[in-house]
C-alpha cells in the first residue's frame, strides 16, 4: 500500500531526486567548462603572484628583459645571480629569481630544476577603443629641462589602472610619428621577445626607474646607446596590436607606477 502523500515518504524521495538532479547538473557544467583548451597566463602580474626560484635563459634573453617580464627589479637579479655589468647571460643558463632560491638552485643539478616556467611572457596589453577609454586630451612633449617628459604627441587614450592589468598609459597618434625618450637613460633591449607589446624598447634611467615604449613601428636607436631627454627612438607604429598607438610604461624598482604625474 502507498504511503500517504502527505507522509514523510514522498518528501524524502524528492530531496533525494533533487540532490541527485544538482549533481549531475553541476558535473555537466564542469564538462562543459573544462572541455575547450584553457590559455593560462605564464606571468602572473597580480600583486600575490608566485615567481619561480627560477628561469632558463633563452636566446635573446637579458635581465632586462626577464625582470620587466617577471615584475621584478633587474638589479636584485644581478646580485642573486652574481652578475656584474653590461649583466651578459647565455643561453641555457639558469637566472635564480628570488632570493630564497640560491641555494635551493645552486645545490641541484642544473638538469633537474623543475621550477621553470617556459618563455616568459606578460599579460597581453589590453586592447580597448578610444571612445571607451581615457580622457582623449592631447599631450605633447614637455619644453622645460629636468622634467620627464612626453614620450609622443596625441590623444590619451587609455589611464594606468593596475587594478584592471593596464600598467601603463596609451596615447594613440599618427603612424610615423615620433616616440622619444621620457629622460636620460640608456637602451637596454629592443625586441619583439614579450607577447602584447610588440616592437618594445626599454630604457634604464638613473636611480631606480626603468621605462618601456611598444608596439613601435621603426626603431631608430641600438642596445647600449646612451640617449638623451627628448631624443627620437622610435616612430609610432602598430606592432602587435590592431591600433596605431604607443603603451609607455615607468617601473621603478621593478613596480609599475602611474607615469601621468611624473609627465605634468
Amino acid at each position: 500500500m502507498c504511503a500517504d502523500p502527505g507522509g514523510g515518504y514522498w518528501n524524502g524521495l524528492v530531496l533525494v531526486v533533487s540532490r541527485a538532479f544538482a549533481i549531475l547538473l553541476l558535473l555537466a557544467v564542469l564538462s562543459g567548462c573544462t572541455g575547450g583548451r584553457v590559455s593560462i597566463p605564464v606571468v602572473n602580474k597580480s600583486p600575490d603572484r608566485v615567481i619561480p626560484e627560477a628561469y632558463q635563459a633563452a636566446g635573446g634573453d637579458s635581465i632586462y628583459k626577464i625582470a620587466w617580464a617577471f615584475g621584478l627589479d633587474y638589479r636584485d637579479i644581478a646580485e642573486w645571480n652574481n652578475l656584474d655589468e653590461p649583466y651578459a647571460i647565455s643561453e641555457g643558463q639558469i637566472i635564480v629569481l628570488r632570493q630564497d632560491g640560491v641555494k635551493a638552485v645552486k645545490d641541484r643539478p642544473k638538469s633537474v630544476v623543475q621550477v621553470l616556467p617556459g618563455k616568459p611572457e606578460p599579460q597581453p596589453v589590453r586592447q580597448v577603443s578610444a571612445q571607451s577609454t581615457g580622457t582623449g586630451k592631447q599631450v605633447g612633449f614637455a619644453s622645460s629641462v629636468g622634467k620627464w617628459k612626453w614620450p609622443a604627441e596625441g590623444k590619451l587614450v587609455m589611464h594606468y589602472s593596475p587594478d584592471k592589468g593596464i600598467n601603463g598609459i596609451q596615447i594613440a597618434g599618427k603612424e610615423g610619428s615620433p616616440v622619444r625618450a621620457t629622460a636620460d637613460g640608456e637602451v637596454v633591449y629592443i625586441g619583439e621577445g614579450l607577447r602584447g607589446y610588440g616592437k618594445l624598447i626599454i630604457l634604464k634611467h638613473s636611480g631606480n626607474y626603468v621605462s618601456a615604449y611598444a608596439h613601435n613601428r621603426d626603431i631608430q636607436v641600438t642596445e647600449g646607446q646612451k640617449i638623451g631627454s627628448g631624443e627620437q627612438i622610435a616612430t609610432m607604429g602598430n606592432s602587435g596590436t590592431d591600433t596605431v598607438k604607443l603603451h609607455f610604461e615607468i617601473r621603478k624598482s621593478g613596480n609599475p607606477v602611474n607615469p601621468e604625474p611624473l609627465l605634468k
